[in-house]
């Protein structure tokens, strides 16, 4: 099972990580292992592999190796198949939009995403729970500087 999980963060990365030869913009993806150490304190863990219950957090790192500074980028992350979203888990310290998919990627909307059902009767919300989505995404509201580099992170539990 644990090469399975190790095969789908693989993958994972390979999806999340844009192939830029000799851009301007660098990018990796590095995977986490998130435990509790002796003292109760969480420690992030570089791995590749993954058990059930095991919370990965993933960082999607991006540089601008060029002499001026970038805009337009979108920085979109999967989950992973046989893992869920941890709810509230994307961070960065970039001034940045965020928003999620529940439909493979098709669609994004800001959280709690919300789905409209139109009956005879009107309309049904209902909040799409953090479990069921596919996609997470940051649109940086100001361009990235020469040299500078922007973090971006979200975790999933492995089922």
């Amino acid at each position: 099972m644990r090469a399975l999980i190790s095969g789908l963060l693989l993958c994972a990365a390979l999806i999340a990580t844009p192939v830029w030869a000799d851009g301007p913009l660098s990018s990796e993806i590095q995977s986490y292992l998130i435990e509790r150490g002796q003292n109760g304190e969480e420690q992030r863990v570089p791995t590749t592999q993954a058990a059930p219950g095991d919370v990965i957090e993933y960082q999607l790192v991006y540089r601008n190796t060029s002499e001026q500074p970038l805009s337009g980028l979108v920085v979109t992350g999967p989950i992973p198949a046989n893992t869920q979203y941890v709810e509230a888990s994307a961070q960065t310290a970039v001034d940045a939009g965020f928003v999620v998919s529940a439909d493979d990627g098709s669609h994004f909307g800001a959280e709690p995403l919300i789905d409209t059902t139109r009956r005879s009767a009107g309309e049904e919300q209902a909040v799409i729970p953090a479990e069921a989505y596919t996609h997470v995404r940051w649109t940086p509201n100001t361009a990235i500087q020469p040299g500078q580099v922007q973090t971006y992170s979200y975790r999933v539990r492995v089922l």
